[in-house]
This record gives structure tokens, C-alpha cells and sequence, in this order.
């Protein structure tokens, strides 16, 4: 009864506003700038063109307004180097093994790469992004819901204020209904560990209703977190897209600026004073005449004015922004500009160091969303054996423990030149750094380990049945080894001596 009392005067503050308002004074702005950032992502960034003072409201709607999306070439970047490749799940346990490949097939029917990467978008994006594990019971079937950071509020629990009591996850929807007054509804879900209930509430009628609720069967909110770098002082993530949004909206401004330099300064304007009369003919062999200036009065002039159009110094600053954007994002030039790109090809060890920043920016990320990978693994596997009746409510907890998922992300680093590649793998092998499994896994990232042990001896049987022999072309690898600790050598001893060779 304590609770129900709680969650329906939560759903009330949530409803009316009060609970809004406490949550606003150091939320609201940064729920702003979410907006906004989606804004930038998609590309609707005329609306942030300024409009000076002074400057008319036809001038204004006149002018050019060029916009350049770089908002979303550096969050695709981010989500490109983390979730924008397969990403490997392993179990030990073959039970746990045939519950996740039943949860993820129906997706992997659309591919899962997309859906990873739209959770980690909205995280880049809105800071955080809540996917709640949902339980169909018609179907059977256990999904994931992803909801927006500015959607969602965090409650701390009351007997350890560091973690999560309750979550209110709050949105506005189209319900397709075609009377206006229903046509768009607010729907409010609360979960604690104990209960969980979903209200819709109409703002325009003023009634809300209870669409469902119920004991929580799991002593754990279904739902997790995934943040590009987590905030020890809130419940939210830390995201960098501000700041981009920031350079994004200067830029955009710089080159409106700019346009509107060109236009109006990069042409000679006639300007002629005079007292008396003239006659202006416009010809190439004919000018300008002026009656004789009459005492008292100024000479006659006319002159062609041509204004200091700042281009240079404008583009320059231009540039310079794009450094600083391409500096703190950790994004290669290549991503923002094209230019960058010209030239003869890079080794792949040239390209590795020119892509340190970014591979650096990668593994923070990796290193902050593979553990909510792993927990959200974890907590589908579980709640579908609960809701499938494998386990018991009182088995979960030390279930959940016991459910281990190995989490691989696909290596984003430039590969090798063929050679060189072949060398590396061959002395790798030679001292057991890597096996012939992670070879197969380079080549086939979807595959589990165990497919890649049985792809391997596929192959020698196969080998063995056409009489090949599969040591064969060691010697060359072993022989192109050796040279190329030669060649070290030499380069190594003559920086010794001096540079002398």
C-alpha cells in the first residue's frame, strides 16, 4: 500500500509539475541543449543563424545562410569506431548461449549492428541512453526498448543514495487517435525494485487513467544505462556534443558573415559629389561632365570606391575553428574536409599514428559501454529464463552473477600492408600472442569462437583430402621474418653510431 501511495503521488508531481520543477533548476538547460544538439545532428540549423540587431527582417530572410553538418560527420565518427561494427558475444554456458541467440534473432532478421548503433547515437547525443529489457508475454519474447536521456529521470535509492531507486521515464506520443483532444497523450512509467506502473494522461482533457501495473517480478529495474563517459555526480552521462554543437553554430555564423562580405564588398561602387549639373553617359570612349563650379560652392567629383572586403582574415578564422574542432572531438581532418585526403597513400603505420587521437576517443567509449553491453546481456538472459520459468524469482540474483558474457568489439585500426601483415601474424603464432582462431575471427568478426575452431578444421580436412599440406609457405613467411629483423637491426645500429651507415 506504501508504495502504491508513492508511485501514484510521483505520477501526480510528475503530471502537474512539481516534480518537473524540482528536477528543472539543474536539468532544464542541459535538456535544452539536447534539443538543440538534435537539431545540429539532423541538420536543422538555419533557425540558428543570428539575426543582428538593427539589421531588417527582409535583409535578414534575403541573405544566404550556408550551414555545414559536422555535427553529425563527428558523432557518426564516434559511433563508427564502437558499435558501427559486429560486436562479439560469448557464453561458456551453452544454455545461456541458446537464450541469448533466441533473444537477438529476431533481431539480427533487420541486422543488430543498426539498433547498436542508434542506441549509442542517442547516447552521444541526449547523454544518456535507457534501454529497458522488455518481456512479451503473448509471444514469448524478450526486446529492448531504447528511450531518450531527456526522456527519463533517476531517483536515488533510499538506503544507498549512489544508486538508482526509482526511474520515470516520461514522453509525449501520438496515439493516431483523430479526435485532437486524444490525438497526442503523455505516457508515464515509474519502476522501483518492488512495483512498476504506466500511466497515459491527457493535457488537453486533464484525466489520466492507468494503462497497467504490477508487482516487479525481477528485485531489479529492468533497464540500463549506456553513456559515452559516466558523471559521478549525477545519474546522467558526460557527452562532448555540446561543445561540437558550439564550434558547429560559430562556423555556420563565420561563413553566413562571409557570404555577405562577397556579396555586398567585392564590387567598386560610383560615387559622385557635385553642385552644378552633369551628363552621364555610360560608353567605354565617353565620361562623366561637369558643369564648371560656381564661386562658393565645392568642386565637382566622381570616383569609384571599392570597400576592404576581409575575406582572407575571415576565412582564416574559419580554419582555425576547424582545427580547434578537429582538436577536441579527436576526429581526423579527413572526416571534416576532404582536402586532407589528397596525396599519395599512407603506410599503416603512418595512418595508426595520424589516428591516435581518435582510436584514444574509441576506447573511452568502448571502455564505457561495454559494461552496460555486458549488464544488459546479463538481465535479458535472465529475464527471459524468469519469464520462461528456468529459474525462480529467488534464483535470479545468484543467477544473474553466474551469467558471464564475453564482450569483443571489431579492432578499428588500420590494417598493414599484405606483407608486413603476414610477417606480424606469423611471429605473433610463433609465441602464442594470438591462435589460429583469432586469424579466422579477424576475417569473420560475427562468428563465435567455437565456429571459428570448427571453420579451422573444416579447412584441414578439406586440405588433407586434396593432399595439401597446410605448413606449406611457412618457410617464406619464417625467411621474410628474418629480413625484416635484418633490416631493424641495420637501422638500429646506425642510429647508434650517429646515422652512419
Amino acid at each position: 500500500m506504501a508504495t502504491e501511495m508513492l508511485f501514484k503521488d510521483l505520477a501526480e508531481q510528475v503530471i502537474n509539475g512539481s516534480f518537473g520543477a524540482a528536477l528543472k533548476e539543474e536539468r532544464e538547460q542541459e535538456i535544452a541543449d539536447i534539443g538543440k544538439a538534435w537539431d545540429f545532428y539532423y541538420g536543422e540549423q538555419i533557425k540558428y543563424i543570428k539575426q543582428y540587431r538593427g539589421e531588417k527582417e527582409e535583409d535578414f530572410i534575403d541573405k544566404d545562410k550556408p550551414t555545414f553538418n559536422y555535427t553529425r560527420a563527428i558523432i557518426d565518427e564516434y559511433v563508427r569506431g564502437v558499435f558501427g561494427k559486429p560486436v562479439s558475444i560469448t557464453f561458456d554456458d551453452e544454455k545461456q548461449t541458446a537464450t541469448w541467440d533466441k533473444i537477438i534473432e529476431p533481431i539480427s532478421f533487420f541486422d543488430v549492428v543498426p539498433w547498436y548503433k542508434s542506441v549509442q547515437r542517442i547516447a552521444e547525443i541526449s547523454d544518456t541512453c535507457l534501454v529497458m529489457v522488455r518481456h512479451n508475454k503473448k509471444s514469448g519474447l524478450t526486446y529492448f526498448e531504447e528511450i531518450r536521456g531527456e526522456y527519463v529521470s533517476f531517483l536515488p535509492d533510499p538506503d544507498n543514495p549512489r544508486d538508482i531507486g526509482t526511474v520515470i521515464i516520461d514522453y509525449v506520443y501520438d496515439t493516431g487517435d483523430p479526435n485532437p483532444q486524444k490525438k497526442f497523450m503523455r505516457r508515464i512509467e515509474i519502476w522501483d525494485k518492488e512495483k512498476w506502473v504506466i500511466y497515459l494522461h491527457s493535457d488537453s482533457m486533464k484525466q489520466t487513467q492507468i494503462l497497467d501495473q504490477g508487482t516487479n517480478p525481477y528485485s531489479f529495474i529492468p533497464g540500463v544505462r549506456f553513456q559515452p563517459l559516466q558523471d559521478d555526480n549525477t545519474f546522467y552521462g558526460i557527452s562532448s556534443v555540446k561543445d561540437i554543437v558550439t564550434v558547429n553554430e560559430v562556423y555556420n555564423n563565420l561563413w553566413t558573415s562571409l557570404v555577405r562580405i562577397a556579396t555586398f564588398q567585392s564590387f567598386s561602387i560610383l560615387v559622385v559629389t557635385t553642385d552644378g549639373t552633369m551628363d552621364v553617359v555610360v560608353a567605354p570612349t565617353r565620361f562623366i561632365k561637369f558643369e564648371k563650379a560656381r564661386e562658393g560652392t565645392r568642386s565637382s567629383d566622381a570616383k569609384y570606391i571599392t570597400p576592404s572586403a576581409k575575406i582572407a582574415e575571415v576565412e582564416k578564422v574559419l580554419h582555425t575553428l576547424k582545427a580547434e574542432l578537429q582538436n577536441f572531438s579527436h576526429v581526423p581532418e579527413e572526416v571534416l574536409s576532404s582536402a586532407g585526403s589528397q596525396g599519395a597513400p599512407q603506410s599503416g603505420y603512418a595512418l595508426r599514428i595520424k589516428r591516435i587521437p581518435i582510436e584514444n576517443a574509441w576506447q573511452e567509449r568502448r571502455e564505457s559501454y561495454g559494461p552496460s553491453l555486458k549488464k544488459m546481456v546479463k538481465m535479458a538472459v535472465v529475464i527471459d529464463q524468469l519469464n520462461g520459468r528456468e529459474i525462480t524469482p529467488q534464483e535470479a540474483p545468484s543467477y544473474m552473477e553466474a551469467v558471464q558474457p564475453s564482450i569483443i568489439f571489431t579492432d578499428t585500426q588500420p590494417g598493414l600492408a599484405p606483407q608486413e601483415q603476414i610477417i606480424k601474424d606469423q611471429h605473433e603464432l610463433q609465441y602464442g600472442v594470438i591462435s589460429p582462431v583469432d586469424l579466422v575471427l579477424r576475417e569473420h568478426p560475427e562468428m563465435s569462437r567455437e565456429d571459428a575452431k570448427q571453420h579451422i578444421i573444416n579447412n584441414r580436412k578439406e586440405a588433407e583430402e586434396l593432399g595439401i599440406s597446410m605448413m606449406e609457405g611457412k618457410e617464406d613467411a619464417d625467411e621474410g621474418y628474418e629480413n625484416l629483423n635484418r633490416r631493424l637491426a641495420v637501422v638500429e645500429g646506425g642510429a647508434g653510431r650517429g646515422g652512419e651507415e
